[in-house]
């Protein structure tokens, strides 16, 4: 029964409140930056979890989460789990059954041998599937360092990490059919492979290393990422970025704010420096 003589609570304050739509201007660096987590498990009994997938977003500080300038897709993959690990990769994506077919036996479902026998530790399988981020943040190798965060912080007890060198929109291993091209223009299987060596290049800066059919993979039972880790937050510890943030406001509540401009600081080191291209 209620007691109309007691006052209803009083309301909870309502988010940020501003006439207008507002822009600002905030120098930041890479302790500024917060790496969000999301992952869903469905409890049904006849669901195969032994997929998980795992989706970190990158945010400004702004006393929390704010403003998202890109995003990490991860698998978490436990082969005791499934019968057939590549068949529940390639439930998700060509992409991971791929990856899953040069990391397990076809026949056995277990890890390769030879793969196998060099890990630190036996353990579960990290699958780093797409990395996405604004392109004004690019080139810096900031990606590669927030991935490697997220590896080091998700990554506890695995066996091996792996991931494909791929530009988005590349679909892994399909090339696009031959056709008309300007004068002196490069076919499209070598603008293909020299973007993807250079993406290798830059994930073995955290200790990445071809193993079979594109595929890369990483130890995180062995002190490299920890070590690789250390030396990218040192390189990229006085970097510094000029970002005008602008909220967006619905009914005078603002909701959301979005990145507008973004510049490098005069006094900040040079953007990641440009390297010879190696192949896998």
């Amino acid at each position: 029964m209620t007691d109309l003589r007691i006052p209803p609570p009083a309301p909870a304050p309502p988010a940020r409140q501003q006439a207008d739509p507002g822009t600002w201007v905030e120098t930041v660096g890479i302790d500024d930056i917060i790496l969000t987590y999301s992952s869903e498990h469905w409890i049904q009994p006849w669901r195969d979890d032994s997929v998980q997938r795992w989706d970190i977003g990158m945010h400004f500080n702004e006393e929390g989460p704010g403003a998202c300038f890109g995003t990490i897709e991860l698998y978490v993959v436990d082969h005791w789990r499934s019968p057939n690990i590549v068949e529940s990769l390639d439930a998700f994506s060509v992409d991971l059954q791929e990856i899953g077919a040069a990391l397990y036996d076809p026949e056995l479902g277990d890890l390769r041998d030879d793969l196998q026998e060099d890990l630190a530790l036996p353990g579960k399988t990290t699958i780093v599937d797409r990395v996405r981020m604004d392109r004004r943040f690019r080139g810096q190798g900031l990606g590669v360092y927030l991935t490697g965060l997220a590896l080091d912080y998700l990554s506890h007890g695995a066996g091996v990490i792996a991931l494909f060198p791929s530009p988005l929109g590349d679909e892994r291993r399909r090339v696009p059919p031959p056709g008309p091209r300007e004068e002196g223009a490069k076919p499209d299987q070598e603008v293909l492979a020299a973007a993807r060596a250079r993406l290798g290049h830059a994930w073995s800066r955290l200790g990445f290393k071809h193993y079979r059919n594109g595929t890369w993979i990483l130890d995180p039972g062995m002190t490299t990422l920890d070590n690789a880790l250390q030396r990218e937050r040192q390189r990229l510890q006085g970097h510094r970025w000029n970002v005008t943030f602008t909220d967006s406001a619905t009914s005078g509540t603002v909701v959301s704010a979005g990145i507008d401009k973004v510049t490098m600081t005069k006094s900040a080191p040079h953007p990641f420096p440009a390297t010879p291209a190696q192949s896998s």
